[in-house]
């Protein structure tokens, strides 16, 4: 997302990532506090000026898994590209658990917990289960990746992580060249932006994200307005929300052998994608 949004012809309207094209009652659980029905509201879009872009960007992970969205892209948008990324299921799985503890501010579950919790369901992924459906299926590509490429043909890139990691330039020059910009030069360092973390835990860093009820009350008498509100508290509130310094647990090599038989298909399909993927719309950085 930073890398393409650096092109002066292509422009990405959301602070992050959307999920306009899924917007409404949630067709999976999201995350384990947010379950199968949870409505989803795409954030608001800075569209100023967005003629003067060749493309505009977006970044939605679940898109990949949303019938919803494939259908949008298939019936109402015919001009527009998608791009798949592929990592590791079992390191997929454990970032996410990550993310999900830097960024919810109610999940505390740790990463043993949650593997035990995906234990007792024999790491089969059930949308009646929202605490464990993120890490059970979303490490699951297979299926929605060959269902997007054979919905959509040449209209799909397909990126292994390994691209992304060993040739970085190479990759976006790749896909730039596919939506017909011009590349990068061959000198450019492309930074880095993925911050690993934690949610902050200690008492003041609580009190920021949530702060009592009387406080917030007071708030909106001093300040009547959202947007006052948001201008004024948000710098302020804002360390509470700032990841912490986290080490990964380190997978035990029985836990690990048990996450490799669980993800076999998974890990056989990045292994050998291209006996399943048109060779001509993956991208592997060499």
């Amino acid at each position: 997302m930073h890398w393409l949004s650096i092109q002066d012809d292509i422009h990405h309207p959301w602070p992050n990532e959307s999920h306009f094209l899924m917007a409404g009652a949630a067709e999976f659980p999201t995350s384990p506090l947010h379950p199968k029905g949870t409505a989803i509201l795409a954030p608001h879009a800075d569209l100023d000026g967005t003629e003067e872009h060749k493309w505009v960007l977006d970044k939605s992970a679940f898109h990949i898994y949303s019938e919803r969205a494939l259908e949008a892209v298939r019936d109402h948008l015919p001009e527009a590209r998608i791009i798949i990324t592929l990592r590791h299921p079992i390191d997929l799985m454990l970032s996410m658990h990550q993310e999900h503890r830097k960024r919810l501010v109610d999940y505390t579950i740790e990463q043993d917990a949650m593997i035990e919790l995906a234990r007792a369901q024999s790491f089969e992924p059930d949308e009646d289960a929202p605490e464990t459906y993120s890490f059970l299926r979303f490490p699951r590509l297979k299926e929605p990746t060959i269902r997007w490429t054979e919905t959509l043909g040449d209209r799909v890139r397909v990126i292994p992580f390994s691209s992304i990691k060993d040739n970085p330039l190479r990759t976006v020059n790749t896909l730039l060249n596919w939506l017909e910009l011009p590349e990068m030069p061959t000198d450019t360092e492309l930074p880095r932006h993925n911050e690993s973390g934690g949610m902050n835990q200690s008492a003041w860093a609580r009190v920021l994200r949530e702060p009592p009820g009387w406080l917030a009350s007071l708030a909106k008498l001093l300040l009547p307005t959202k947007g006052l509100r948001r201008a004024v508290l948000d710098p302020i509130r804002a360390p509470g929300f700032k990841p912490k310094p986290y080490k990964r647990p380190a997978l035990s090599e029985q836990t690990r052998k048990e996450l490799e038989t669980a993800f076999a298909e998974e890990i056989e399909f990045q292994a050998n994608l291209s006996q399943y993927i048109d060779t001509s719309l993956i991208i592997d950085g060499q």
